[in-house]
């Protein structure tokens, strides 16, 4: 690999950097950090509780890590010097990570688990390496520069868009709403009843969730005139993971209480408010994405039924462990993303402020 040329010089570290810390999250969750046991390594393990799906889970969890590293590196450098300095990045987080897992109560240290991660991050790596890079990762890189607006600020939402995805692989997550679907059966159950007022809240949070998130997706565009197919493919597609992980992870009677009546009706709203709005100026649409994303998460945290992490888990069946990590990181991605998506916002709107309002 070594005769193969430099890559271009596009210095991108911000979505790296982002999932680098996915990684420490998934890894160090519940943060409860305490002194490593005498006998500390009755906590390091050749084989103990590694199963296949654990293999294969930090293989595909580094894959990722492995291509944006190598990307990263191999700016000014041969692919096949950012493939080797990619690897030991990852390497080195892995290692980091484990030692770390010492201290937090309920983990294990696996050395099968380094071994697994740094295989993920150098398949990852090896896609920037060749064919790939150029029938794939460049044809790509193109068309991120056809269709999204250029710079930090593109790459930035390309990777807040990236984070709704992996949100919505959580199935107790409602769609456009805060909390969980506990709630739901819980008010089956006749442990609680659902207020018609919350019920109401929840539909129009929803609806404007919808328009704003329309709107964020517009503003990334340098022509809004392929926004409302933008939005409608990460709603199919957003939509098609909900049902799949819910039949996936979720107990059998439980699959479809991710969706309500008040949520598609806000569903459907939400896309009849923005199809007027789309066709607004770049700042206007910047300003109302930042009012609605934000009056969205507020109005459905109203309605929305926070459980404890233990009555959520409850609602999954799924025997491969990892559960309690990935609950927790798509709802803390659910959470964050309306306020990381104001930040951008914000920032795009200022830096726009001497452009005439249409």
């Amino acid at each position: 690999m070594a005769h193969l040329p430099p890559v271009p010089e596009t210095p991108r570290p911000g979505a790296l950097l982002v999932y680098a810390m996915l990684i420490a999250y998934a890894s160090l969750f519940p943060f409860v950090l305490r002194a490593p046991p005498l006998d500390w390594m009755s906590q390091v393990t050749l084989t103990r509780y590694t199963t296949l799906f654990d293999v294969l889970l930090n293989v595909i969890a580094y894959m990722p890590l492995g291509l944006l590293a190598a990307r990263h590196f191999a700016r000014g450098r041969s692919v096949a010097s950012g493939i080797a300095l990619a690897v030991a990045a990852g390497i080195a987080l892995s290692v980091t990570m484990e030692l770390l897992q010492l201290f937090v109560p309920g983990r294990v240290t696996s050395l099968p688990d380094v071994a697994a991660n740094a295989a993920g991050t150098l398949a990852g790596a090896v896609l920037n390496a060749g064919p790939v890079r150029s029938l794939a990762l460049e044809r790509l890189e193109a068309l991120r520069e056809r269709i999204v607006i250029p710079g930090a600020y593109g790459d930035m939402g390309l990777v807040l868009v990236a984070l709704w995805l992996i949100a919505q692989l959580n199935p107790a997550l409602p769609f456009f709403e805060a909390g969980s679907i506990a709630d739901r059966v819980a008010a089956q159950t006749g442990i609680s009843i659902a207020d018609p007022i919350a019920l109401w809240l929840e539909g129009v949070g929803v609806a404007i969730s919808v328009a704003g998130f329309g709107l964020f997706l517009s503003v990334l565009l340098r022509e809004p005139r392929g926004s409302l197919r933008l939005l409608l493919l990460m709603l199919t597609v957003a939509l098609w993971l909900k049902f799949a992980m819910a039949s996936l992870m979720l107990k059998a009677h439980l699959t479809a209480e991710w969706v309500s009546q008040a949520r598609t009706l806000g569903l459907i709203a939400g896309l009849a408010l923005f199809l007027p709005l789309r066709r607004l100026g770049a700042r206007v649409r910047a300003w109302l994405a930042m009012a609605m994303v934000l009056a969205g998460a507020l109005l459905v945290k109203l309605s929305g039924n926070y459980s404890p992490l233990d009555d959520v888990l409850k609602l999954f069946a799924w025997p491969y462990g990892q559960l309690a990590s990935f609950a927790s990181l798509t709802g803390w991605l659910h959470e964050a993303w309306p306020f990381a998506a104001v930040a951008l916002l914000a920032g795009l709107f200022l830096k726009r402020a001497g452009e005439p309002v249409e």
